[in-house]
């Protein structure tokens, strides 16, 4: 079973970008900056409601992947979901016509697995090993 943890939005300007959501949310509710060695981003995460988050991505070099995403206009990135059944639900997902993309270990979440996997529909989902 998988369960909802953050919604990813690619920002530009992650310090402008904070700003903006601590006039939302309180200032206690505003993770620290992490950097994710794999993907070349850093990341936020914003506390909306009950451990659930805004992850907002900033790539730190032309190289990250997410830099393509920019040139389109799209600045909505992937949902990412709890699961402690990591490789199943991947295997479910595929079953079901997802796409795996790639897999690594996180900064943000410890070093547990995580792995992008493209929807039928063209939506981007992350599942994070719990």
């Amino acid at each position: 079973m998988m369960t909802l943890h953050h919604t990813g939005i690619l920002v530009k300007d992650m310090d402008e970008a904070i700003e903006s959501y601590r006039g939302i949310f309180s200032a206690d509710s505003v993770s620290e900056k992490i950097f994710i060695s794999s993907q070349q981003v850093n990341v936020c995460f914003i506390n909306i409601q009950d451990e659930i988050y805004l992850e907002l991505v900033q790539p730190t070099s032309a190289e990250s992947p997410v830099n393509r995403m920019f040139g389109k206009g799209n600045t909505y990135y992937h949902i990412g979901y709890f699961t402690n059944h990591f490789d199943k639900e991947i295997k479910l997902l595929e079953e079901k016509n997802y796409k795996l993309l790639s897999t690594f270990n996180s900064e943000a979440f410890a070093g547990n697995r995580c792995a992008f996997l493209m929807s039928p529909v063209m939506h981007l989902v992350e599942l994070i090993e719990k």
